[in-house]
């Protein structure tokens, strides 16, 4: 039996040592690259609170060159909802935790956000499938003595 586990315990250990690897791209940080980057932004920022009122849709329909060039999404609920999540405790990890209890909080607490949801139904497909090699390797090498 523990020539078994210890197996087990090695290929686990290989496989996470295989895994891992050097990324393919470094990151560089280059101060003025990124100043040069916001620097459109604080002019935007400056305007706005000299004219009071102003809102970007104003800039915009005035084709105003403060907003030229600029790529603005309005479609970030997807990088914000993490963060919005009761405890800041990811939506997958509600889902692997908590199983379909946790899709459904995620659901509900997400206001219906299907990405979101998607994450946590995802966890809990992880968690089942963790329960089930539990089941098969433990209880079906093992005996019926850890039958639960």
């Amino acid at each position: 039996m523990n020539k078994f586990l210890s197996l087990i315990a090695l290929f686990c250990i290989s496989f996470t040592v295989a895994m891992a690897a050097e990324p393919t791209e470094s990151f560089n940080y280059n101060e003025k690259d990124i100043n040069a980057e916001f620097e459109q932004l604080n002019k935007i920022e400056q305007y706005v609170s000299k004219n009071q009122g102003t809102t970007l849709e104003d800039l915009k329909t005035q084709n105003s060159d403060l907003v030229a060039g600029i790529n603005m999404n309005a479609e970030v609920s997807s990088s914000i909802a993490a963060g919005d999540m009761p405890l800041g405790i990811p939506a997958f990890w509600w889902g692997c935790v908590l199983a379909v209890l946790g899709v459904i909080l995620v659901y509900v607490l997400t206001d219906q956000d299907k990405d979101q949801t998607k994450k946590a139904l995802i966890g809990c497909l992880v968690f089942a499938g963790a329960w089930v090699i539990y089941y098969v390797v433990i209880v079906a090498v093992i005996g019926r003595s850890f039958w639960f």
